[in-house]
């Protein structure tokens, strides 16, 4: 059975692909400015994600996800993003809460969850009117 992440390392390896597709490659330095880290903090981070062989990395070099690497960060940003446009689009919550709740809920949902909260944003996607109801009612509540 393999082991799971840290919520810390999986955050890192969302973070190594989401700078690989804005810049085109990925350097400690691109790290520390995302999350405001030390580079102590980086290379501990770099060094246990290259031990489970979900990074390459050399000294000075370009940090890179190795297939299972990449995987792994798809499955995170993929949740991510699905959370927070539920959260955002469907439930109308501040952009900024939503994002810091879908950091949080990304690392502990379910494969299962994630499949019906797919379902069920595509579901008030596709039916406007149910989703103007169900904004009235939840907006309501304030």
């Amino acid at each position: 059975m393999e082991e799971k992440l840290s919520k810390s390392l999986e955050d890192y390896l969302e973070a190594i692909l989401i700078i690989k597709k804005q810049k085109g490659e990925v350097r400690v330095k691109d790290l520390m400015s995302f999350f405001n880290y030390k580079v102590s903090s980086v290379n501990q981070a770099i060094k246990q994600l290259k031990a489970k062989e979900l990074v390459e990395h050399e000294s000075y070099g370009n940090i890179k996800l190795t297939e299972k690497g990449k995987n792994l960060a798809k499955q995170v940003y993929k949740k991510h993003t699905l959370l927070v446009e539920f959260l955002s689009s469907i439930l109308q919550i501040e952009q900024n809460i939503a994002e810091r709740d879908a950091c949080s809920f990304e690392h502990f949902i379910h494969e299962e969850t994630y499949r019906k909260f797919k379902k069920m944003v595509k579901f008030f996607n596709k039916n406007t009117e149910c989703l103007k109801l169900l904004q009235k009612i939840i907006g309501e509540e304030k």
